[in-house]
């Protein structure tokens, strides 16, 4: 079982009502009551079991954002046209509308953590608290959870209504649509506070919750994308480099870099190796991960995949498999190209195989209750934001190679010598994208880097005929979101 006591509680954008609760030790429901938000939040374990609510809001992240929005929308993934029903090939072939069931749940889901950091934030200094560092920790908690949420829907809408405390729905009407530089000034400010309030590690129960190198960290990452498309900002780099500093120089103490690549993505080292994961758990509790079995072949060995796979049909592209050097032995952790069927027999196809630790299976009750957790946040990630910000304010230097040539050299790759600052984008592009494949990053480094359009257009000419424009960077807001009030949000361009 996974640390952080969990949460159920149905909330919409506008108005919250608790449901009930359950925690790591108990995986049965209990009932809180029928009280409106408004009566609940009056003991220092109310607000406990909120917070965890606010976490519990995650459990869909991984699937919505970083897969489907992320991982189906660049060259690393190809979905034949015969799943064009599906929203994943919808956004794979770029076909996607406004009423698209996808981009309406990452909106909402996203919305309704904020409107419960909201909930909290807003009332957590009128509760009576034994300890006051408590207080200050889950206010940082709510803080880093309600920047996270706004970094996501920044990148995949671009502008969004910008809403920092608990609203009416007649107020809620009054919000448009905020510019960016107020919305990455909001992530910006509450990842600050959040790292001041937020403790280095935690014990026990606590294990898993957001730390001050998961605020710093993620904090040095919002920087390195405002120096991006689309805001440009002169300073990002800059500014990027003493925060990404402070979670490097943390390693042993804040964070561990793992052995090998592929103990990394193992369940029984879940909340080792990552700065911040998605916690998950079997049990037949809805707390599962569905990701491991989303893209496996139908008819894969049940020993492995004992309740079949469960929605995905696409797999890893060509220019994927192709991309890695060899002898790169990160290509096998992350997919393959042949399976063992339910017949025993041995059959050629791709597909991607990252968080399928079969040592788990004999643990699931459901094709969608894998335990393994998903990381948000990597130090790997962080090392390589931090050697990118070191070329592009000082050219590659000693200290940047060195960075990548750690990675490389865990991967069994021989060290690189990038000869100049150009050479240095191209390695650090194609390390991102190995290390960090199906996990949701190589889609927004192409948008930011500005390569997008220049890597994207022939894959996409090539495998679906068409070529797209920068207007695709990002989604359509949701016609159900249009059509609220009209005249509130503006749709974005080249979407109706």
């Amino acid at each position: 079982m996974k640390p952080i006591d969990r949460i159920y509680i149905t909330v919409s954008l506008l108005a919250a009502v608790v449901s009930s609760a359950c925690n790591s030790d108990f995986l049965d429901t209990v009932p809180i009551s029928n009280q409106s938000e408004n009566g609940f939040y009056k003991t220092e374990n109310d607000i406990t079991q909120a917070v965890s609510g606010v976490y519990n809001m995650l459990l869909g992240w991984p699937s919505i954002h970083h897969i489907y929005l992320s991982e189906a929308r660049s060259s690393n993934y190809f979905v034949d046209r015969q799943d064009a029903a599906r929203d994943y090939f919808s956004i794979s072939a770029f076909e996607v509308t406004a009423a698209l069931g996808t981009v309406q749940a990452a909106w909402t889901d996203d919305y309704e953590l904020i409107e419960r950091a909201n909930q909290v934030l807003d009332r957590i200094d009128e509760v009576p608290f034994t300890d006051a560092g408590k207080r200050d920790r889950m206010k940082g908690e709510c803080k880093f959870l309600r920047a996270l949420a706004y970094f996501e829907l920044v990148k995949v809408f671009g502008r969004v209504p910008l809403i920092d405390r608990t609203v009416s729905s007649e107020e809620a009407l009054t919000y448009g649509r905020s510019g960016l530089d107020s919305v990455y000034n909001f992530i910006i400010s509450e990842l600050t506070a959040a790292a001041a309030l937020l403790p280095a590690s935690y014990t026990g129960g606590d294990v898993g919750r957001a730390t001050k190198w998961a605020a710093l960290g993620l904090l040095g990452k919002v920087y390195v994308y405002t120096a991006g498309h689309p805001l440009k900002k002169a300073d990002g780099y800059t500014k990027a480099l003493p925060v990404l500093k402070q979670v490097l120089d943390a390693e042993g103490a804040g964070w561990t870099f793992a052995t090998t690549y592929a103990e990394i993505f193992k369940t029984v080292n879940d909340n080792k190796y990552h700065l911040f994961e998605v916690q998950y758990m079997s049990g037949g509790k809805g707390l599962g991960n569905v990701i491991p079995g989303e893209v496996v072949p139908l008819d894969m060995d049940l020993a492995i995949m004992p309740y079949g796979n469960y929605y995905m049909q696409g797999f890893p592209s060509d220019d994927l498999i192709n991309s890695f050097e060899p002898g790169d032995n990160r290509k096998f952790v992350i997919l393959d190209t042949v399976y063992r069927n339910r017949a025993g027999n041995m059959v050629q196809r791709n597909y991607f195989r990252k968080y399928l630790d079969s040592s788990a299976a004999s643990s699931l009750l459901s094709r969608t209750d894998w335990p393994i957790n998903f990381p948000l946040l990597r130090p790997e990630d962080v090392m390589l934001l931090y050697a990118e910000a070191l070329n592009e304010t000082a050219g590659p230097t000693a200290e940047a190679v060195a960075i990548v040539n750690r990675i490389r050299a865990r991967a069994g790759l021989a060290p690189a010598a990038p000869a100049s600052q150009a050479d240095f984008r191209g390695m650090l592009e194609r390390e991102r994208r190995h290390e960090l494949a199906w996990e949701g990053q190589y889609w927004n480094d192409l948008v930011r880097t500005g390569r997008c359009l220049e890597v994207m257009n022939p894959w996409l000419q090539q495998n679906y005929q068409k070529t797209i424009d920068a207007n695709q960077y990002i989604y359509p807001i949701p016609q159900s979101e249009i059509q609220i009030k009209p005249g509130l949000y503006d749709q974005n361009p080249g979407y109706f």
